[in-house]
């Protein structure tokens, strides 16, 4: 939760940069300046000017510093925990930003001087805009204008009205956008200038704005005529991303103090931290607030095109200001009577985020805005390859010592692609179940001639030898064109724990024969009152001499009717505590004594079974590492397989298949329908976000986090709500069975695999507790 926002860029540079930033709001009690609610001090703007700060974004050849938004990212939400008061987004962010994009020899030298006094904390200045409540560009309608510019004596006199400019007191001048006879200008009009009305009005933080009302006012300089509205609106778009980043440190600065106090709290004899459904409630306010963070990192720096600049802005905006609401008003809650006081620093947080969160454009708009410009996702069958030219392609792939982690890793996906498209069986493209054996073997063997059935093992025993982020790349590529997956338990749980734990008889014994597909894996964790709770297993397994004798049950084993053998976890020692007395056990299911009874889940498929032990006797030999050490095995397993479970594979094919359904029958054009589509649409996206954070680590090579749970939950949860809109898209279809297709989608197979998802690989109320303790640090007692 405390955790900074990991920005694109230097990092090295950006965490300098923030170090120095929270030093420097330390020096002084901005709170307590903040509540007087005050104009400005202009001695600490100048002490932040010293700073660099609000030259920070300003390229070099224009006298700034150069060093890009993610660098003044850091500083936006250090200012955010610390609620400094001076209006460094208004007065700096936005009006540089806007100077800095003007071009043309029109106004060249007033920019220059202006930019200039700004960057050295001479003059406060504010961007004047808006014209009308809601607007998000700075001309809407496009060419409307309520500020005019006439021509005069040579110069220009300008009529008309500004709504909501900030700052709106104590500046020197604003900068204010106009229709002049050449089409949109900018102009600089100080702040003592003749005909100039200031309506004030304060902001729920105490920020002061205005309405700025004009009637034949002179400007002291014509800044530029050229691009002028594009320069405002990229600034503007900017502002929203570093006010995001703002937010973001408000809401996690806020969550943190609340946390403290829920430690110290009691009632009922218990901290307040111990009760469940307020960790659970914390646990999601942290989640939005990490969604925000990593949809920020994806945004920033800034690069691409004005209209993606617009989408990201728009995505970002939307998600910061629910994130910096949810975290405050549960603040506010959580205090008690205290929190709802001015004495408490709850009631900053508080006014930060409703200011904010409707400054600049609300989280409703930015998501129709969202809506309205970001593509819309490919139809679910588009291929997007031609036809591969078999002859070439098979010379291409066929090369045993073909080094993949060499390649350039976008002709890596390309020959993926390719190879999927020549090899994988048309109508096995996302089937909503998993495939028994007799369904899919055909192309598992397919991989294994190729090579590729292992991609993660090592070369040298028989995999592709692939690395993290190649590893990654293969997996995401097989997602994107619907590969079912295999019964693949023995290629990605068993084989890494022989490589890692297993004895060189264990690996040559049992290594090929997964390769080759003659032995078939399943899991043998679970079992009936040990399931999120694995520690407290107890089929048991006791030592006969060379033997150990099995005796129990194990439960929701995938696919374990086409399995031949099970890797399972065994209780061996009930004298210890439950997490020393497990061992990791090799048990060929053929055995006497093994009973197995599929299972029929609520699609009517029989995806998972029951397996009976009774006096199951199993060679010593298939023990994996030491006796009573399994706990530590199982646990390897865990951060990968709930990775791949946060993968946004899942969520991003709904959406397709929800916009397939919505052409079809016309629901695009349903407001209520599109702005619930828009919604999930950004909860898709921020998934893909939060799943890149992650996915670079594991391609890196780095121990996946704790933090972990957070993408599990979100990703099981965000396919569940997207299952329910794709029910209610498909009306009376939506009910049909799982089995059944309308059109080209099965409408219920999102929302029926999405409710098992939040069960598996530890329940998303387990992993709220987890994430609660482990990252947040609330207490039990």
């Amino acid at each position: 939760m405390n955790a900074p926002l990991a920005l694109a860029g230097d990092e090295t540079l950006v965490e300098e940069i923030r170090d120095s930033a929270r030093d420097f709001l330390r020096r002084r009690d901005h709170k307590a300046r903040k509540r007087l609610a005050a104009p400005a001090d202009r001695a600490v703007w100048r002490e932040i000017a010293e700073m660099g700060w609000l030259g920070m974004n300003v390229p070099e050849a224009l006298g700034g510093l150069g060093l890009g938004a993610a660098a003044l990212a850091a500083v936006l939400e250090e200012a955010g925990r610390a609620q400094l008061p001076e209006p460094l987004l208004a007065a700096a962010v936005l009006p540089t930003g806007v100077l800095a994009r003007l071009t043309g020899q029109t106004g060249a030298a007033h920019r220059a001087a202006l930019l200039e006094r700004i960057i050295a904390g001479e003059w406060l200045v504010g961007l004047a805009w808006q014209e009308s409540d809601g607007q998000l560009e700075a001309a809407e309608p496009a060419g409307a204008f309520g500020v005019t510019a006439t021509p005069r004596d040579g110069a220009h006199v300008l009529n008309g009205e500004k709504r909501h400019v900030m700052p709106g007191a104590d500046v020197d001048g604003w900068l204010v956008s106009a229709d002049s006879e050449s089409g949109p200008a900018l102009f600089f009009v100080p702040a003592d200038a003749a005909g100039i009305t200031v309506v004030p009005h304060a902001r729920a933080d105490g920020a002061p704005a205005c309405h700025l009302m004009l009637e034949n006012v002179q400007p002291q300089a014509l800044l530029g005529n050229v691009q002028a509205l594009e320069a405002v609106d990229a600034a503007l778009d900017l502002g929203r991303l570093l006010q995001s980043a703002e937010m973001i440190g408000a809401a996690r600065q806020v969550l943190a103090d609340t946390v403290g106090y829920l430690n110290t709290r009691q009632q009922f004899g218990r901290t307040l931290a111990s009760f469940q459904a307020l960790q659970h409630r914390l646990v999601d306010a942290a989640m939005q607030i990490e969604l925000a963070a990593n949809s920020l990192r994806a945004a920033l720096p800034e690069s691409g095109e004005p209209r993606a600049h617009r989408i990201a802005a728009s995505r970002v905006k939307a998600r910061a200001a629910q994130a910096s609401l949810q975290a405050a008003r549960l603040a506010v809650q959580l205090h008690g009577a205290i929190g709802y006081t001015e004495e408490c620093d709850v009631s900053l947080y508080f006014g930060s985020a409703l200011h904010h969160a409707a400054w600049l454009g609300n989280a409703t708009a930015h998501r129709q805005r969202y809506g309205a410009l970001a593509p819309e996702p490919a139809p679910p069958d588009s291929h997007g390859e031609s036809a591969p030219d078999t002859e070439d392609f098979a010379h291409e792939a066929g090369q045993a010592g073909t080094d993949w982690n060499a390649m350039p890793e976008e002709a890596f996906r390309a020959m993926l692609r390719r190879f999927f498209q020549a090899h994988y069986p048309e109508h096995l493209r996302h089937v909503p179940w998993r495939l028994h054996w007799d369904e899919i073997k055909d192309w598992y063997h397919t991989l294994s001639r190729q090579g590729w059935i292992a991609p993660s093992w090592p070369r040298e025993h028989g995999g592709m030898g692939l690395s993290p982020a190649r590893l990654i790349a293969y997996i995401e590529e097989a997602e994107r064109h619907g590969v079912a997956r295999a019964p693949d338990q023995g290629l990605v749980m068993l084989g890494p724990i022989l490589l890692r734990y297993g004895t060189q008889e264990q690996r040559e014994r049992f290594l090929p024969r997964i390769l080759s597909g003659q032995d078939v894996w399943a899991q043998g964790y679970s079992e009936p009152n040990a399931g999120s709770d694995l520690a407290s297993l107890r089929c048991e397994a006791l030592i006969d001499g060379d033997e150990l004798v099995v005796t129990g049950q194990k439960t929701w084993s995938t696919l374990a009717q086409d399995a031949t053998h099970m890797f399972m976890l065994v209780r061996t020692d009930k004298t210890v505590k439950k997490q020393a007395g497990i061992s990791f056990l090799l048990v060929d299911l053929n055995s006497p004594g093994v009973t197995r009874r599929p299972i029929r889940t609520l699609s009517g498929h029989e995806e998972f079974c029951e397996v009976f032990f009774d006096q199951v006797r199993v060679p010593r030999a298939n023990l994996v590492g030491d006796l009573n050490a399994g706990w530590t095995i199982a646990k390897a397993l865990l951060g990968f397989e709930r990775l791949f479970s946060g993968s946004p594979k899942h969520a991003n094919h709904a959406l397709q298949q929800i916009y397939a359904v919505a052409r079809q029958r016309g629901l695009l054009a349903d407001p209520a329908f599109r702005d619930r589509l828009n919604e999930l649409r950004l909860d898709a996206a921020d998934l893909a976000a939060t799943y890149e954070v992650f996915a670079d680590m594991a391609r890196a090579g780095k121990l996946l986090p704790p933090e972990l749970s957070l993408l599990k939950i979100w990703a099981t949860e965000t396919h569940e709500r997207l299952g329910a809109l794709l029910i209610q898209a498909c009306e009376e279809h939506g009910g049909a069975a799982m089995a059944q297709r309308h059109g080209k989608v099965y409408p219920l197979a999102p929302y029926v695999n999405a409710l098992a998802a939040t069960i598996f690989s530890g329940t998303n109320e387990i992993q709220r507790n987890l994430y609660a303790k482990q990252v947040l640090g609330l207490q039990d007692a």
